[in-house]
């Protein structure tokens, strides 16, 4: 039998041993729970028992808020057991719904959420930075504050029509490598959350990638090209890569 067929069957043996009260417990519920272990594997790109571990903690109650799965790559598959990590989340919008970052909070991590027209920040810990990032400081941009949706309306691709319905407002850019230096920001950082409408590229070209170094990465894309081959080109040259894509977010790791 090769390495490979034994390593599968002692991942399903674990993988049993783990679930197998839970789902004798909760039999009525079963196909409930292959749908999140699904979910979990497909969305977030995890082994079978960090699916596991990630599933197991869902029926348990735990609440991992984030729009399709960030949190949960980060906390299972990319840094499993890490309670003092330190997260970016930069267009964090509502410190509750969709949250990248929340369930990182809650597993012990810090960190700094940067949004314009934050909401539900109450009983958040993490520095809150009323800001909008581009590439240069001291730039005056419009910028239609849309709830999840909101952005510069220079960049704004996808969700520019939704966008618009409210008045736009002048703001006034500084670059992600001043926020960082204020919040005296650790030269690693384990994630970063980017989801900005279409100035993802340019939030990225404001950070000096020769002092700070990033574990993780989750960039919304929404599919608008040539944005999102500029930004794989623009993280590749700095050392990063492509590691999983879903739906509206490209997934980055440090090489």
């Amino acid at each position: 039998m090769s390495a490979v067929r034994i390593g599968k069957l002692a991942a399903i043996t674990v993988a049993l041993t783990l679930i197998g009260g839970v789902l004798v417990a909760r039999s009525s519920r079963g196909a409930t729970f292959r749908d999140r272990l699904y979910t979990n594997r497909h969305c977030c790109n995890l082994s079978l028992p960090a699916a596991l571990n990630a599933t197991i903690q869902e029926e348990r109650g735990t609440v991992f808020p984030s729009q399709i799965g960030q949190d949960k790559w980060v906390l299972f598959g990319v840094f499993p057991g890490v309670r003092d990590g330190y997260f970016v989340d930069v267009g964090s919008a509502d410190g509750t719904i969709e949250s990248n970052s929340k369930a990182l909070e809650e597993h012990g991590w810090k960190g700094i959420c940067v949004d314009p027209f934050p909401t539900n920040m109450q009983g958040r810990s993490c520095a809150m930075m009323k800001n909008v990032v581009s590439s240069v400081s001291g730039q005056t941009v419009k910028f239609h504050p849309s709830g999840l949706f909101g952005g510069i309306a220079e960049t704004m691709g996808k969700w520019k029509g939704l966008a618009e319905q409210a008045p736009a407002v002048e703001l006034t850019t500084v670059t992600l490598g001043e926020i960082l230096e204020r919040n005296h920001a650790p030269s690693f950082i384990h994630f970063l959350s980017l989801d900005i409408e279409g100035a993802e590229l340019e939030a990225l070209k404001g950070i000096p990638f020769d002092r700070y170094r990033f574990g993780a990465m989750a960039i919304e894309h929404n599919d608008e090209e040539p944005k999102r081959t500029d930004i794989l080109k623009f993280l590749e040259a700095r050392g990063y890569q492509r590691v999983h894509s879903y739906r509206q977010d490209d997934f980055y790791a440090a090489r």
